[in-house]
């Protein structure tokens, strides 16, 4: 009895231990966490491309070089086209096309189509493994490298393998071979029985364009000197050339920029999770070099140096270094506090200002020293560093600090370096500014040419049999918009019909509510499902702090209407 005893208590004890224990075991897994090495970028837009800010809450005017990570959404409209890569992964998007990019990290990218038509190059098979194309009706998963169009026409799903294999993920799932095309529905509530009718693929100007495009992929020169996984680099080949640096070895120069040019100049910042701030740049080409590796100045010009060839490079937001101290001050000069940094050169460190792990940070300033060269010292990150940029003419950079809390354009409110001496002792490095919640206006969209894409026809063709699919009863009124889908998404692209309400046996006066802000809404577009979870996308920062929030116009609410009381029983 008293060993019975004895062990109850003791599981009594270890119970309650274990509840003090678990909930800060997560805690050093969740500091830990680094964010994403592999991102997407927006390479080509024609005509009116949206993507959905969540920091304003609206859909805005997309632009290219923003990175794309889990949880962005794309959106095209009329006679437009765009153009997503992610590292050697190159997905078109059709007109009237909304993307979701549910999942992108080391490990998986997964894309999910809510409407429209896209294209998805695959380059190499071990990247196909980690891809995956997701609709309403089905889960799709190239088994190696080819052309593939996924277009999802109303409640249905087309899959087309133009060059390649698809393998239709489900219970009685099968394999698309190149040449077939695969039309997919769901019959019954729920995520009903997957039904299937082979066809002819699609000939219309989407078609075309893919074809088109596929073809013009030629093997870059710069596949020698940077892997093909870096996402931007398919752009260094014709926007710049490749020398032999006397010291560094392989370097890439730009072709056409300003005399006064200098790295990290020219664009603006943008506010990015999970990372923060991150660098937008206006050049076509500016992505992969403001990203990846470290610039030098050498023959009164500046190279961007890529470092070791690596298979699967890390991104990073800004490879700069955030300065400040004694031997900078621009205070005086702009009447106010200024923000400053400095591109990194060969070999310097990068010092990640989000969270991440020590690995995370070894990986982003991999170096592997050649035969015989013995690797620099590491730099004190306590003390005051010389930054081998900081000399040089633009070098520096420095900004009223409003102009990058408000997003805006960083070149034309740049100090001019001819108007003050250029630091010559060492810098003290500094955190960058705290988040500060903005609502940028939005500037007028430069027009271009727009290719003839085509239009995805709306005629079904002939289905044959089908049952009762075409009976709406036995699914649903599937023009209510506001009803739950059937794998579980909530389409809210239209309101909700309000839930049914019991009705007070006497009418009472509500008190008024506050108004809510809410989205903007346009009518080719849907609202995401539900907020994210702090857990999937907004890790906090140390600058994670929201601080004078923007104001937002508050729709005007409808008048109180009195509500009739229930009629007595007879």
């Amino acid at each position: 009895m008293a060993i019975n005893f004895t062990s109850a208590r003791m599981r009594a004890w270890l119970a309650a231990l274990a509840l003090f224990v678990t909930p800060w075991a997560g805690i050093p897994a969740f500091a830990q966490e680094d964010p994403p090495g592999r991102v997407g970028r927006l390479s080509e837009l024609q005509g009116e491309v949206s993507w959905y800010d969540e920091e304003q809450g609206q859909w805005v005017d997309a632009e290219r070089n923003r990175p794309l990570t889990s949880g962005d959404r794309l959106s095209t409209g009329a006679r437009t086209s765009a153009e997503l890569r992610v590292g050697s992964t190159v997905v078109r998007l059709s007109e009237g096309t909304e993307l979701e990019l549910t999942r992108i990290d080391d490990e998986r990218i997964v894309l999910r189509l809510h409407r429209g038509s896209l294209a998805l190059n695959v380059r190499a098979r071990q990247k196909a493994a980690e891809i995956e194309l997701n609709t309403a009706e089905a889960s799709l998963q190239p088994l190696r490298s080819g052309l593939y169009r996924l277009d999802r026409i109303d409640d249905s799903t087309y899959a087309t393998a133009l060059r390649g294999a698809l393998r239709v993920d489900d219970r009685d799932g099968f394999t698309v071979e190149t040449g077939q095309r695969v039309e997919l529905w769901r019959e019954g509530s729920g995520r009903g029985l997957l039904r299937s009718q082979f066809m002819a693929p699609q000939q219309d100007g989407f078609a075309a364009w893919i074809a088109s495009e596929d073809r013009r992929e030629e093997r870059s020169a710069s596949a020698q000197y940077v892997s093909p996984e870096m996402t931007g680099a398919e752009e260094l080949d014709r926007h710049g050339r490749w020398e032999q640096h006397p010291e560094y070895g392989n370097v890439w120069t730009p072709s056409s920029v300003p005399a006064d040019w200098a790295p990290y100049r020219y664009g603006r910042w943008a506010w990015v999770q999970p990372w923060g701030w991150t660098w937008v740049d206006d050049a076509p080409w500016g992505f992969a070099p403001f990203h990846y590796g470290r610039w030098v100045s050498w023959r009164n010009r500046w190279a961007w140096y890529p470092g070791d060839y690596v298979a699967r490079p890390v991104y990073a937001p800004a490879l700069v270094a955030w300065v400040g101290g004694p031997n900078f001050s621009v205070n005086i000069n702009l009447g106010g506090p200024a923000v400053a940094w400095v591109p990194l050169a060969p070999r310097e460190i990068y010092r990640p200002w989000y969270r991440s792990s020590k690995r995370h940070e070894e990986r982003v300033n991999y170096y592997r020293p050649r035969p015989g060269e013995r690797r620099p010292p590491a730099q004190v990150p306590t003390g005051p560093i010389m930054y081998g940029n900081q000399g040089v003419p633009g070098g520096v950079t420095a900004v009223p600090r409003d102009v990058l809390v408000q997003r805006q354009p960083v070149g034309r409110a740049a100090i001019d370096d001819r108007s003050r001496q250029r630091p010559v002792g060492p810098l003290s490095p500094l955190a960058p500014p705290v988040r500060e919640v903005v609502v940028v206006p939005q500037q007028p969209r430069e027009r271009r040419p727009v290719p003839d894409v085509g239009n995805i026809p709306r005629e079904r063709g002939d289905r044959g049999d089908r049952g009762d699919r075409g009976d709406r009863a036995d699914r649903g009124d599937r023009g209510d918009r506001g009803e739950r889908d059937r794998d579980g998404v909530v389409d809210l692209r239209q309101p909700r019909p309000p839930a049914a309400q019991p009705q007070p046996q006497q009418p009472q006066q509500q008190p008024p509510q506050p108004p809510r802000a809410v989205p903007e809404r346009r009518e080719r577009h849907s609202e995401p499902d539900q907020p994210r979870t702090p857990g999937e996308r907004q890790r906090g920062t140390p600058q994670d702090v929201l601080v004078r929030p923007a104001p937002v116009a508050q729709p005007p609410q409808p008048a109180a209407q009195p509500q009739r009381p229930p009629a007595p029983p007879q």
